[in-house]
């Protein structure tokens, strides 16, 4: 995907539909990875599907679960999946090779896993009716992989464990939500899951839902709440008086009560007013400002977009009645957001708009007619302004320059801002095997083939992946090797 090439003055948000991906199961969560060349869908059925999304077409199948996938999300070279499910177990995955690296029990289904932004050895999981976990594991060069630590996030003394968790977007500290309506902040060591208390402040009397940060503003982020109103908070604000905020009690680090009259404000509330919406879902757009936050209600397949900065809704994209969002998410780079309602997997995108130029580069469109004025050179027999063909062709101009196209030209968009240059060991693509369906023959080898013989072929390749899908059965789990998988109870 070349970015420079993609339109750049169009709206920066999606503003129709543009299609579905059929993953043969009902979908209950999606993920981009870092790039956003690759989107994992989870199924209701334990199924992971993982997308090429530039060509839309399923590069791998992943039997990861017995029960609901609830959570995915993405290391950040793209190499790693975690997948939490309602089965009690969160698994780490090599996606290249489909074989599981680690994986952790749990005593509750888990509802959210989430790999730290800038370590793959640190996760965060969070499960029903039970504090958030931190997690570290680290994989030996035999390429095993066994739990280093694992320890609970305390709760907020006005709350027995929080509901919600989220890392802020470098990973250096965690968000956690809890029941009243307040949110914790603690400071993650470097490298370790050791952490402090650092602050808490309330943002309502409401349940907090969800916490989502904005994937390259570092200091933005959004609290979604019961109470059908989305703020936005900026984490600068939040962490600038931290130490009048902690204290020690018994040697763990406990945080005390903030007065009302200290909670800091957000900078920005969403709500809708007419219909009183509650929200299942939120996300930032991608880019490096994120000026648009999404928003999927949560009684019907409508999905609200606003711009950050003033607040004014700019649309709302409209799925098939009857169906409510299950989950949203938001491309890192492009203007493009894939939402599930009832099970389908939904894309939405900015509307197309042709550019005939961009098939001939002397082409020039016209908003109205014009006079067309005669070359005076144009239908001579001799163009006296032609370049003679005698010229020596070895000669060179001195503005030609020397285009280098071995190096690796890093795009900025792909760099987070302490970043000079893009990871070359980060994994982007996945390989896909020919599709004997869209075959096309050349006009010489109309003999070569016979139609018949395309026919059976063809046949034999959608029987084969009927019948690899169908026999990807919970005891026949396509060779993943799970025995010897490091299982950790926590």
């Amino acid at each position: 995907m070349n970015l420079e090439l993609l339109e750049q003055f169009g709206q920066n948000y999606p503003e129709e539909f543009d299609g579905v991906l059929d993953c043969f199961a009902t979908a209950t969560s999606v993920a981009f990875n870092r790039r956003g060349s690759v989107l994992a869908v989870g199924c209701n059925d334990g199924l992971v599907f993982i997308w090429d999304f530039l060509t839309r077409g399923v590069a791998k199948m992943i039997t990861a679960h017995v029960l609901p996938v609830t959570s995915l999300s993405w290391s950040r070279n793209g190499k790693l999946l975690a997948t939490s499910s309602n089965d009690c177990y969160v698994y780490v995955w090599d996606v290249l090779k489909s074989q599981p690296i680690i994986r952790w029990h749990l005593n509750t289904c888990v509802s959210s896993v989430q790999f730290s932004p800038r370590n793959h050895h640190i996760l965060l999981i969070h499960s029903m009716k039970q504090p958030s976990h931190l997690v570290q594991y680290q994989i030996s060069p035999d390429g095993t992989a066994k739990s280093i630590a694992h320890s609970k996030i305390p709760h907020d003394e006005e709350s027995e464990f929080d509901v919600v968790s989220s890392f802020d977007r470098r990973g250096e500290y965690v968000f956690s939500g809890n029941t009243k309506g307040r949110i914790q902040v603690i400071r993650l060591e470097k490298g370790s899951i050791n952490f402090s208390v650092v602050t808490s402040f309330r943002v309502s009397n409401t349940a907090i839902k969800q916490i989502e940060f904005a994937p390259k503003n570092k200091n933005i982020f959004l609290v979604n709440s019961a109470d059908r109103i989305i703020r936005v908070y900026d984490s600068a604000i939040i962490l600038a008086n931290d130490p009048a905020n902690t204290k020690s009690r018994k040697g763990n680090n406990i945080v005390a009560g903030n007065d009302s009259k200290l909670d800091p404000e957000p900078i920005q509330k969403l709500q809708d007013l007419v219909n009183r919406t509650t929200w299942k879902k939120c996300c930032f757009s991608g880019g490096t400002e994120s000026d648009y936050i999404c928003a999927g209600s949560s009684r019907q397949n409508s999905l609200y977009i606003w711009e950050r900065n003033v607040g004014t809704l700019l649309k709302i994209l409209h799925g098939t009645k009857g169906e409510v969002v299950c989950d949203v998410i938001w491309h890192p780079i492009r203007p493009v957001i894939v939402s599930i309602a009832s099970g389908v997997v939904s894309i939405w995108s900015q509307a197309q708009i042709e550019n005939w130029s961009a098939f001939a580069p002397d082409f020039k469109e016209l908003e109205e007619n014009i006079e067309y004025e005669e070359k005076e050179s144009e239908f001579d027999d001799y163009d006296e302004d032609k370049e003679d063909p005698n010229k020596d062709m070895g000669a060179t101009d001195e503005e030609d320059a020397v285009i280098d196209v071995v190096t690796p030209h890093s795009n900025d968009v792909f760099l987070s801002s302490d970043e000079e240059q893009e990871d070359r060991d980060a994994l982007v693509y996945f390989p896909i095997s020919v599709d004997m369906e869209n075959v096309e023959l050349d006009a010489g080898e109309e003999n070569f083939f016979d139609e018949t013989v395309l026919s059976n072929v063809s046949n034999i390749e959608n029987n084969h992946r009927e019948h690899r899908r169908q026999t990807m059965t919970r005891s026949d789990v396509s060779n993943i090797d799970r025995n010897n998988v490091c299982t950790v109870q926590i």
